[in-house]
């Protein structure tokens, strides 16, 4: 799911820069936060919207510290995936455990287990998967409808895992659920 969320915090900026000092905000926040993961949001932020500075410059008595200190008040899009929500995306890769679906911002994993109804075969010359019953066929560049099952920080820590199912009445590739084969 995509939200706005406001946030307010210090940052501190070099004296003299050339734009406006909202503008400069606005950059440093998008270097800075675009495209990671904020573990208090519970989400990966997408883009800094707009910022605003809310106080005056505060200098610092520390040896060497040219930077001037602001408190910024901004809005950024957010993608905050939720238990159970049914997403949309395209296969991106196909594994023999599973496949990965670019869900935009991120990416899910479906096991293979979760992938139909019934037992499936790997095809690794197609990159996809079929099904042994109906020989219906996933692959790469195929758009799906998944439920987020699983929500949880990667190894790392950096970034999210999100494991998912297509086991359920209409998920699964689209032109199935339209009534394709």
């Amino acid at each position: 799911m995509y939200e706005i969320v406001e946030a307010e915090e210090w940052i501190g900026l070099l004296v003299g820069t050339e734009e406006s000092i909202d503008f400069a905000a606005l950059q440093y926040l998008r270097d800075k936060l675009e495209g990671k993961l904020d573990p208090e949001i519970g989400g990966i932020i997408i883009s800094i919207i707009d910022a605003k500075i809310v106080s005056e410059g505060v200098i610092l008595p520390l040896p060497g510290d040219v930077q001037v200190y602001y408190v910024v008040r901004y809005k950024m899009l957010v993608f905050k995936p939720v238990q159970l929500e049914v997403v949309r995306g395209i296969v991106r890769e196909a594994r023999e455990i599973g496949i990965f679906v670019d869900l935009g911002p991120i990416d899910g994993f479906v096991y293979r287990n979760q992938i139909m109804d019934e037992p499936v075969e790997f095809l690794p010359e197609r990159r996809g998967f079929k099904g042994v019953n109906t020989g219906r066929i996933i692959e790469i560049n195929d758009v799906v409808r998944a439920r987020i099952t699983q929500i949880g920080k990667d190894r790392k820590g950096y970034g999210l895992r999100i494991g998912m199912t297509m086991r359920q009445p209409y998920l699964g590739k689209e032109e199935w659920i339209r009534g394709g084969s």
